[in-house]
């Protein structure tokens, strides 16, 4: 295995994520607007569908570790994707409310198979000393397929139909399956483990950052649905642009900022000086069909998600890598979930003008969170 990070394996597996997270987040923004009228729901039951799309996550994976183990990690990686493009393809089928829940349930139980066999894959196929950092690239291409899935679905449902946005959909999955399929995997001796456990599922030393990373992803999670003007356009350079397009210009933008500034172990100051800028994005967003507080939106979060892995991972022990990532990501997604349903709420009850104050009490609710309880347990619990 080459000592260095960016093997053409490695790649492959950050590029299905990648695909896989575009494919899927495709469907956040548009879903609750499309089943609602299709089923004659309200927005408020579409906005649930998250929920129970997160509570089938949670559901699979004290059974993932096992899962895992017993069956080869590539093959369960490729057979969850497909699932999920299954699941994808259910939308255009379904035609009540109790078969769209089941729906969503089972394709959070696919998320959830397909996020922890490719972590695992990820580790499995970076060099021992490289590990924490693939780690990190790992996650953050996981998150811009995510804002990226986003910004393509808002686009698409603006000009095209209902059935070539899903066949997108399941196009951009499939191509992330194509760069699974050529991946080579070191064999890897099957390891003994029970049929229900946290392993690499909840990392139960770092509860108090995953309350607060809920916190902070439940900020984007109110901008995502379809229906509002802060999703629908941001009028730049004459032309009327997707909001979350420039919360995925925001991501490099962090990236390069990081490497100038937050060398060295900087955990603290790059996650507060992310917190700011999300702060900021918040009061500013009166500032209708501007470019400038999504971009910040997109800044700050480039910046805190990545650090809150790493705090994550310094939390865990030996061999606890895989675990630090799923807990990571299962926050990320109670906070998303929790903040288009909540989005999808006010819009039921023509309350969607108060989205702004949520956005920004939760952002300084977020930062007084981390510097009065999270980064003292942080510094209390950390073992790496």
């Amino acid at each position: 295995m080459a000592n260095r990070l960016c093997t053409a394996q490695f790649m492959r597996v950050c590029i299905a994520n990648l695909l896989l997270f575009i494919s899927l987040y495709m469907l956040f923004p548009v879903i609750p607007l499309e089943m609602s009228q299709r089923l004659g729901l309200s927005i408020a039951d579409t906005g649930k569908l998250f929920l129970v799309l997160t509570a089938g996550m949670l559901v699979v994976g004290p059974f993932s570790a096992y899962i895992v183990d017993a069956y080869k990690r590539k093959h369960v990686c490729i057979l969850s994707s497909l699932g999920l493009i299954g699941a994808t393809i259910g939308y255009y089928f379904v035609d009540n409310y109790s078969m769209l829940l089941a729906l969503c349930a089972v394709q959070g139980m696919f998320v959830g198979l397909a996020t922890m066999a490719g972590v695992t894959l990820a580790i499995d196929i970076t060099h021992t000393n490289k590990r924490s950092y693939g780690n990190l690239t790992f996650s953050w291409m996981v998150r811009l397929g995510m804002l990226s899935g986003v910004a393509l679905g808002v686009w698409l449902y603006q000009w095209y139909s209902f059935e070539i946005f899903l066949i997108v959909s399941v196009v951009a999955g499939l191509l992330g399956n194509l760069f699974l399929f050529t991946l080579y995997v070191p064999f890897r001796a099957p390891i003994v483990t029970s049929l229900c456990s946290t392993d690499r599922f909840l990392l139960l030393r770092a509860w108090v950052p995953a309350i607060n990373l809920m916190i902070i992803a439940f900020i984007p999670g109110l901008f995502v649905p379809i229906f509002h003007h802060y999703t629908c356009g941001v009028i730049f350079l004459g032309y009327e642009l997707p909001f979350f397009a420039f919360v995925v210009l925001g991501f490099p933008l962090a990236l390069i900022l990081y490497r100038l500034f937050f060398t060295n172990d900087k955990s603290f100051l790059a996650i507060s000086v992310g917190l700011i800028f999300i702060i900021f994005a918040t009061l500013f967003h009166e500032i209708a069909l501007s470019a400038f507080p999504p971009l910040l939106l997109g800044l700050g979060l480039g910046l805190v998600a990545p650090e809150f892995l790493l705090v994550f991972v310094k939390l865990s022990h030996h061999c606890q890598r895989g675990t630090a990532n799923t807990s990571h990501f299962l926050a990320w997604s109670i906070g998303i979930s929790s903040g288009i349903a909540l989005a999808c709420h006010l819009q039921a009850n023509n309350q969607i003008d108060a989205l702004p104050l949520y956005a920004s009490i939760a952002s300084l609710v977020a930062f007084v969170f981390f510097l009065l309880i999270t980064y003292p347990y942080f510094k209390s619990k950390r073992v790496r």
